[in-house]
């Protein structure tokens, strides 16, 4: 009988791997899923893979000290030993050097998928730890990193593994189309240490009246910088996806959930710093947006004014599906692979 350990960093991991583990399980492996204690990421972990266990290794509470000590060095001797206890076929990650190192000194295949070749450090790192690192086909990485023809998203994204459900709506009150979502990140990661904190919040008071606000905050003790009739999600939820899928446009000061609505056909406008090779698929495709936050309240009323032309919503994603590769596929082929 096989047995997988996957490690999840960020929520966005879970989402990644949810169809292929869900296949796998299916025929009998035995999947085990460790979780850093990182804002909700454990919480969240727990309640969407009831069907698995899931263990808690590290945490990363946001401090320098806490990345540098709690996520990385003693979490990488935690997961050594945890790892020294079991006997697995193979481990799977986006892109973590500390199960990918363990899991080579404990002699475990791992295989690390990534979209961010920014960081040539990161890179560099997946070559060293891990079996064998994936990337979208964003750019050529050489013979040492094989790529798959869609973004990571797509994985769990794609038509063939997510319909909207519009019972959601009910939940807010809300009607399809008449509403806007919003994502505000926290700037403690490595990722977004430059850039500047609350970036929506110093614009929320120029958002169009006529629209109600759905804001999916990272950071809740911020919440009094946004208008009282702002929406505050509480994660986990029932189904986040289906609430940006029903919206009419997502703005983003993170890079993940930006890309997410664009692949689910939302009108998507990044606001962050940085500068993605990824993100550059969606930009071309008319569909994600990469404008600073102080331009956001005038492409708003360009778009509430149908200045701005997007393709329609199923439409769009009918074209991905058409010309775009099967991500969990994919990536079920290659664990199957390594881990005979």
């Amino acid at each position: 009988m096989k047995k997988l350990i996957v490690d999840i960093r960020h929520p966005a991991h879970l989402n990644f791997f949810r169809p292929v583990l869900y296949k796998l399980k299916s025929e009998g492996w035995i999947i085990d899923i460790v979780a850093i204690d990182r804002g909700r990421v454990y919480k969240i972990a727990k309640k969407e893979y009831a069907d698995f266990k899931v263990t808690k290794i590290g945490v990363h509470r946001g401090t320098k000290f806490s990345i540098i000590f709690e996520a990385n060095i003693l979490r990488f001797f935690q997961m050594f030993f945890f790892l020294l206890k079991k006997k697995y076929n193979i481990g799977i990650s986006v892109s973590s050097f500390i199960l990918g190192s363990a899991a080579k000194l404990n002699g475990i295949p791992n295989l690390q998928f990534y979209d961010d070749p920014e960081y040539k450090k990161h890179v560099r790192l997946q070559k060293l730890t891990s079996s064998k690192t994936y990337y979208p086909k964003i750019k050529d990485f050489g013979p040492e990193i094989e790529t798959f023809n869609a973004l990571k998203e797509w994985a769990y994204l794609s038509p063939r593994y997510f319909n909207p459900d519009p019972s959601v709506l009910e939940d807010y009150n809300l009607l399809g189309k008449k509403y806007i979502f919003v994502r505000e990140v926290i700037n403690t990661s490595f990722n977004y240490s430059n850039q500047a904190s609350n970036l929506v919040a110093t614009i929320s008071d120029k958002f169009p009246k006529e629209y109600k606000v759905l804001l999916s905050l990272e950071d809740k003790k911020t919440k009094n910088l946004y208008p009282d009739n702002w929406c505050i999600l509480q994660e986990p939820l029932r189904d986040i996806h289906s609430l940006m899928y029903y919206s009419d446009i997502m703005i983003s000061s993170g890079d993940s959930m930006a890309r997410e609505a664009a692949l689910l056909g939302v009108p998507a406008i990044y606001c962050g710093i940085r500068e993605m090779t990824a993100n550059k698929k969606l930009i071309d495709l008319n569909m994600l947006f990469h404008i600073t936050s102080t331009k956001v309240p005038d492409f708003l009323k360009d778009y509430i004014d149908k200045k701005v032309t997007v393709t329609e919503q199923e439409t769009f994603r009918k074209k991905l599906l058409n010309e775009w590769e099967d991500v969990s596929l994919f990536i079920e082929k290659k664990i199957i692979e390594f881990a005979k």
